[in-house]
């Protein structure tokens, strides 16, 4: 269902899982009801709504759910909204995410990612960016160029230049995603090696240079039909990472990659979330 409704908010769509009735005081709860939900900034409500709205009438046939629920947020309500349990968390062996209103030493061997998401996605408390950066950790190589689609808050481009990448190029459809991406970068010390476009990967076209490695944070149906695209911008020998990937649908992304030419390369997963890893093999 996420999987359906995301691409309609920014960011895809967030998933939380609350106890219910008497269940809600036992330290095991057995009965919980699922909530998806999306943000959008208010100024699209209207031209979104239609859509929104037959979506989930075709979700009905499927699904039992109740009706849905809007409320406006002011930046206020926003800022808190996103900061709710937002702490430093570890990730993976040496990543570590500190929000910027936080104060962090790192240790020995640790690598500190300042982050202040604002209103984009990618907070690195996600199981989609977690397992995006774990692959990032182990696959990425000294020096190499990276490419990060849809960037959002910049945190796996941050990452990446710090984990040892020697540049990355990264772009967002939102504005205000890519705003706040640079000013990440910045906080970071990162800006000299991160360059940020607003667009797609179809229409910056040559701007985008050939990557040893892509990140791809997105939903699934999308990656499959990007497919092509992130084909051309990947050397031979490059590795793709992607993630947003619901685990009933991980099928259909293997499938697409390997007719594109991909070497699935490793499956992770966390929670219902998958981050597929593949290799575009050398020609002979």
């Amino acid at each position: 269902m996420a999987e359906r409704i995301g691409p309609y908010g920014e960011g895809g769509a967030a998933i939380e899982s609350r106890p219910v009735g008497p269940a809600r005081l036992s330290e095991n709860p057995v009965s919980s009801s699922v909530w998806v939900k999306i943000y959008l900034p208010a100024a699209l409500w209207n031209r979104k709504r239609a859509g929104i709205e037959r979506r989930l009438r075709d979700l009905r046939k499927e699904f039992s759910i109740s009706d849905p629920r809007t409320r406006e947020l002011g930046p206020d309500d926003w800022t808190e909204e996103w900061k709710k349990g937002y702490e430093t968390r570890k990730v993976g062996r040496r990543l570590v995410i500190v929000p910027s209103w936080k104060d962090y030493s790192p240790k020995k061997g640790e690598v500190a990612v300042t982050m202040d998401p604002g209103m984009a996605f990618g907070t690195g408390l996600h199981p989609t960016t977690r397992l995006c950066l774990i692959a990032l950790e182990k696959y990425l190589k000294t020096g190499e160029e990276v490419l990060d689609v849809g960037t959002g808050s910049g945190i796996l481009s941050i990452a990446a230049v710090k984990l040892g990448a020697g540049h990355v190029t990264a772009f967002d459809i939102e504005p205000e995603a890519v705003e706040i991406a640079k000013q990440n970068a910045i906080q970071n010390g990162v800006s000299d090696r991160v360059t940020l476009h607003t667009g797609t990967l179809k229409d910056l076209g040559a701007t985008i240079p050939p990557a040893d490695l892509i990140l791809v944070n997105i939903l699934a149906y999308t990656i499959i039909r990007l497919l092509p695209e992130l084909k051309s911008k990947l050397r031979p020998g490059g590795r793709l990472v992607t993630s947003g990937i619901l685990f009933e649908y991980c099928g259909d992304v293997e499938t697409a990659m390997k007719e594109q030419g991909f070497e699935i390369i490793e499956s992770l997963q966390e929670e219902d979330w998958v981050s597929l890893v593949a290799r575009m093999p050398v020609s002979s």
